[in-house]
């Protein structure tokens, strides 16, 4: 068993205890002194007892490693190093991964660091406490001084519950991918969630306009009555319930028509079959000859209308594959393909074609598969008033900036159509179609340099404040809350693996992912929604968390 102090045990334990990076210094000291200071004048000047200094000069030649680690992990350099080596192993593999306290120590163990630090489970499992608490600590202290500095803003909420199986409320900033929310919750109801996002705002200058989630009722009363904002309805929970009504009992007609297909292709080939055998037999038996003939035509007709069948099948499966997959292209603000501006009639109008397609396909279907269908089709209200709202939001941005004519037409055909279709291509799955959009987006923002009339007037400062305004008036459509279904499954990772996530984890976890978890560009979640740069949250726990300790010393002084 591991012990937390690395002292001698003549050293009473308090404030006045020796921490292990001044025992290395005094240690090293100690060595490389003057051969002509005795070790009673050396402890004396130190102040530190006798007796004291040779356990720690005892206890450093009975480490059974190799001398050239002894000599280096018993220096200051290298007590500094297992420190942050021990540090980022916790928040590596523990904090950020989805390792457990056991693999710390395995770690440890493997590495041949254990003769040196604490490898035990209930040791590591209190430096990973001290660093939950220290980690949380960072998080209020950031939170509160970022939101004192930066400018006011307004937000979209990503909302959604997870269970471990208690109830956890998970709220998030899309475009930052902030964590404002998350928390263990006793119910889902929307007072309980007015509650959570109120807490969450508090002390910061964020307004929010609109919460994308699932049709859950809690949610939308929370956001339609609670926060009193408009509500955008999750595009993937309209297609999922067009795949949940059709697609299994489309594909499973598709099967019995291939059966039934190649059960009158067999019946053809029998019946072919018998009539060459009676026609070769050189006796044939008794009784007028069969009208084989006529058989193998009904046969045949047999196996066209089975072949009809299974294309009509497979046709229809494909139109609502093929559909299902249209809603998603066509539900944006602007054509993908044009880079123009497509109003709440003509985004309606796409979207009812696509379910008029659906329901054709599907009208041999089951009740209970229409009902998926109906169900789904309900929320196209939701999602072409989603359109309606973005564009209203555009104009009060727009005439929140106070922009001349010409710059509102700059922004509205060229610079906001151009950033929302970069958006989009950024999360599209096909190589060519992405391609595709990115060039229109690119043409888009590019055709600004080459007009004739006077926009070489314009500044690079005024081009940029442009720029960023319409950046965000692209990111104002959010028709997805991924980021929280993304977050909750780590979440789920998290809780298979540990069992319980306690709030102190929780905590914990939120405020790494907030500040330390990094995208490809660098930057972290707090960075992108405060727009400035927070203290790194590492250096910040290699300061405050204590240095590891060592393992129990068996070490028996001679009396």
């Amino acid at each position: 068993m591991d012990t937390l102090y690395d002292e001698s045990p003549n050293v009473a334990i308090g404030k006045d205890r020796w921490g292990r990076a001044d025992t290395a210094e005094l240690v090293s000291d100690f060595e490389m002194r003057d051969l002509t200071i005795s070790q009673r004048d050396f402890a004396k000047r130190a102040g530190v007892p006798r007796s004291t200094l040779r356990y720690w000069l005892a206890r450093k030649n009975s480490i059974d490693a190799h001398p050239a680690l002894i000599e280096f992990f018993e220096s200051p350099v290298g007590i500094a190093f297992l420190h942050r080596l021990v540090t980022s192993a916790h928040v590596s593999f523990t904090k950020a991964g989805t390792a457990s306290i056991h693999n710390v120590s395995d770690f440890l163990e493997r590495s041949g660091l254990s003769p040196f630090v604490a490898s035990s489970y209930s040791s590591q499992r209190r430096v990973s406490k001290q660093l939950n608490d220290n980690i949380i600590q960072f998080g209020k202290m950031e939170d509160e001084r970022l939101g004192r500095k930066m400018p006011g803003k307004i937000i979209t909420l990503c909302e959604d519950e997870t269970f471990h199986p208690e109830i956890c409320l998970v709220a998030i900033e899309p475009v930052s991918n902030f964590i404002l929310v998350e928390k263990y919750a006793m119910n889902r109801e929307a007072k309980t969630w007015n509650e959570a996002v109120n807490d969450a705002l508090e002390n910061l200058p964020l307004e929010v306009i609109q919460v994308a989630s699932d049709e859950g009722r809690s949610l939308i009363s929370h956001a339609l009555k609670g926060l009193k904002v408009h509500h955008s309805p999750d595009c993937f929970h309209v297609i999922y319930e067009i795949g949940k009504g059709t697609c299994g009992a489309l594909m499973s007609k598709v099967r019995k028509a291939e059966k039934e297909h190649e059960k009158a292709i067999k019946q053809i080939l029998k019946v072919e079959c018998e009539k060459e055998e009676f026609d070769n037999a050189e006796k044939r038996p008794r009784g007028r000859r069969p009208h084989f003939e006529k058989r193998i035509e009904q046969a045949k007709g047999q196996e066209q209308q089975a072949k009809e069948d299974l294309k009509q099948a497979r046709q229809n499966h494909e139109t609502v594959l093929s559909a299902k997959a249209e809603i998603g292209k066509v539900y944006h603000p602007y054509d993908l393909k044009t880079g123009q501006r497509q109003d709440s009639e003509a985004v309606s109008k796409l979207l009812t074609d696509c379910f008029d397609r659906i329901h054709t396909a599907s009208a041999d279907l089951t009740d209970r598969c229409k009902n998926h269908v109906n169900k789904a089709q309900r929320v196209v209200g939701s999602m072409v008033a989603t359109i309606s709202f973005f564009f209203q939001m555009i104009d009060i941005y727009l005439e929140n900036m106070q922009l001349s004519d010409r710059d509102k037409h700059l922004m509205h055909n060229y610079l906001i159509p151009g950033y929302y279709l970069k958006q989009a291509a950024g999360k599209e799955r096909e190589v060519d179609r992405r391609d595709d959009i990115l060039q229109k987006a690119q043409k888009l923002l590019s055709i600004v340099d080459s007009l004739d009339d006077p926009y070489d007037e314009y500044s690079d400062c005024k081009m940029e404040k442009l720029e960023k305004a319409a950046r965000d008036c692209a990111h104002l459509f959010q028709r997805s809350s991924s980021c929280v279904e993304g977050r909750n499954a780590q979440l789920a990772l998290r809780h298979q693996g540990i069992h319980r996530l306690s709030d102190q984890q929780l905590k914990a976890l939120t405020v790494v992912h907030n500040y330390y978890i990094k995208r490809r560009d660098g930057t972290t979640a707090a960075e992108r929604l405060f727009e400035a740069k927070p203290n790194d949250l590492f250096e910040f726990l290699l300061n405050n968390v204590d240095y590891p300790v060592r393992p129990r010393n068996h070490l028996k002084l001679a009396a």
